[in-house]
């Protein structure tokens, strides 16, 4: 027997997810709430937090297969070197243009903050669903 293709198997989880979201609608109204902030939310964010984990590495890993499929060692360093000097110069004129603005805007002299009325007594300890979400790191300050 044949097995269902990959556009059957995604169309049937459609159709089901879609059954299922009318069902709890239907006879536990009130309950969608509670598994939206208990349930949903938190297994969504953790997934984009595994994305966001694995998107570096795939980068990395995809540039230098890439890279080693070519075979010929003087296309290697050709390459190589082109791609070097576009990087060190981009970057370079990246870094001009920030420190140009950061000269001429000058973020941060601004910043007269009334802090009066301020406490900083009374943290609160983060709940246990936030707790395992952060346990997943971020890429964010690598990208």
């Amino acid at each position: 027997m044949k097995k269902p293709g990959l556009t059957i198997k995604v169309l049937t989880g459609l159709v089901l997810g879609a059954i299922v979201g009318l069902l709890i609608n239907l006879f536990a109204p009130g309950s969608f709430e509670t598994l939206n902030t208990y349930v949903f939310v938190p297994v969504g964010q953790l997934f984009l937090s595994l994305i966001n984990m694995l998107v570096v590495p795939l980068v990395f890993f995809s540039i230098v297969l890439g890279t080693a499929g070519l075979g010929d060692p003087a296309k290697l360093g050709r390459i190589g070197l082109k791609t070097i000097t576009y990087f060190l110069v981009t970057t370079t004129i990246a870094i001009v243009i920030g420190l140009s603005l950061a000269a001429l805007i000058e973020p941060g002299l601004a910043g007269d903050f009334d802090l009066e009325g301020a406490s900083f007594e009374s943290e609160q300890a983060p709940s246990v669903v936030d707790t395992l979400l952060n346990i997943v790191p971020s890429n964010r300050s690598l990208l």
